[in-house]
């Protein structure tokens, strides 16, 4: 029984599910906007493409980065091609269609 639990534990510590901390930060110029939504479920680097892509090519947007750990998609964008509620309607939509739930 100890060697099953000792495997688990050594299984645990190595798995994939494990997360690097998050190191990129957002280029904001004095121009861009910043919008924080909550992504609760989002857990895992399948999660960060379909939400940082779905993002990626919208107009107006200029970077996107979803940290694992806060569970948060920050947007950087331009308020002149796009408002703030277009794009939390678009992280949710998003974020229905993550692999974690």
């Amino acid at each position: 029984m100890k060697k099953i639990i000792i495997l688990l534990g050594i299984i645990a510590m190595t798995s994939c599910h494990k997360i690097a901390p998050e190191t990129r930060v957002l280029a904001k110029t004095a121009n861009d906007s910043v919008l924080v939504v909550a992504i609760p479920k989002a857990g895992c680097h399948n999660c960060q493409k379909v939400v940082e892509g779905g993002l990626a090519n919208f107009k107006g947007v200029k970077q996107t980065i979803l940290n694992l750990h806060t569970k948060e998609v920050s947007v950087l964008y331009n308020p002149n091609d796009i408002n703030s509620n277009t794009l939390t309607k678009k992280v949710h939509s998003l974020a229905d269609n993550i692999p974690c739930k």
